[in-house]
């Protein structure tokens, strides 16, 4: 039996598309810029694979973190996060008195933190360039207001998860950068880290809790039902994932019955729309994800969000710069 396509008449009426309109699709972006702009010099002068760099300059900013910690300071799967800590402590970068302590960086891990931070200092001070003292330091302010409201509406998701039966338990309170240390108050690239991570891991959990998808399904679905159709290729450049990973996400979706592809000739790409099932889905997450971003900013005011959003924009150019520069000298 033929899925059913999306007419005319239920399609969205036309709107301004989320990734402009929600404040936290904006600041993945923003570090997703920032990310593949650093990666050919940190590759140059460090080495090691993304996600040891990121796990050495975690370590090294908090002063120690737990495994479970920096599962949830990134987003990143335990296991993953596992699989990275290995080769660090066989290296002699990162180390721990026992299996369930802290890992705090060894006197070689300490070097190669030293390194990635003068890197970061010299790219976060390109990525403000033109941004007033003034309203760096406002914006620093709202980035850790901001962390403080999503780390205790990730805690609240976690705890209507465990009601669902989506998780095991909650931990108690909010998640915070352990003991007293916390992100360079110089610096704004790790405080937006910081926020993202929070915002990512709860939204994991309330798209799983509300419509079963992963993150990624639902990031996927969120392209597919914003402006489809959408060819196959372009959303496998858009996603910046393994062509695999799309591949299997696209299938999974739909077997759910949210998707359909098809192929209009032999020579053109694949084409993705949303069935009649999978348009009512990214409406009701639509909705979902400007509930949320309404509760985030609940303690902030029109022009607060007004000025928040503008700095976004100028450090997204800045970072859109970065990266050009940096694939052009690759």
């Amino acid at each position: 039996m033929q899925t059913e396509l999306i007419d005319e008449t239920t399609k969205p009426q036309a709107r301004e598309p989320m990734h402009q309109r929600l404040v936290g699709a904006r600041l993945f972006h923003l570090l997703r810029l920032i990310r593949e702009s650093g990666l050919p010099i940190y590759e140059r002068e460090l080495g090691y694979k993304e996600i040891h760099r990121q796990l050495i300059i975690m370590i090294g900013v908090s002063g120690g973190l737990s495994s479970h910690e920096i599962v949830t300071l990134t987003g990143h799967e335990k296991a993953q996060v596992s699989r990275a800590i290995k080769p660090l402590e066989e290296e002699g970068l990162i180390g721990r008195e026992r299996l369930r302590a802290k890992l705090t960086l060894l006197p070689a891990g300490r070097r190669i933190f030293d390194r990635m931070t003068a890197i970061m200092r010299g790219r976060d001070a390109t990525l403000t360039a033109g941004i007033s003292s003034a309203d760096l330091k406002r914006f620093a302010a709202m980035t850790e207001q901001l962390t403080a409201k999503a780390a205790q509406l990730y805690a609240d998701e976690r705890r209507l998860s465990t009601e669902a039966g989506v998780i095991a338990c909650a931990s108690s309170g909010p998640p915070n950068w352990p003991g007293t240390s916390k992100p360079p108050s110089t610096m704004i690239t790790p405080k937006i880290i910081s926020l993202v991570a929070y915002l990512k891991r709860s939204a994991m959990l309330a798209y799983q809790r509300t419509h079963g998808l992963s993150h990624f399904q639902w990031q996927v679905l969120s392209m597919i039902g914003e402006a489809p159709p959408v060819p196959l290729a372009r959303l496998i450049l858009t996603m910046s994932r393994d062509k695999s990973q799309v591949g299997r996400t696209v299938g999974a979706l739909e077997q759910a019955g949210l998707i359909t592809r098809s192929r209009p000739t032999r020579r053109r790409d694949i084409l993705l729309e949303p069935t009649a099932k999978g348009a009512a889905a990214f409406e009701s997450m639509y909705d979902l994800a400007l509930r949320r971003e309404e509760a985030l900013f609940s303690d902030f005011d029109a022009d607060d969000r007004a000025f928040y959003t503008t700095l976004i924009g100028t450090l997204t150019d800045n970072a859109r710069d970065m990266l050009e520069k940096a694939e052009a000298t690759a």
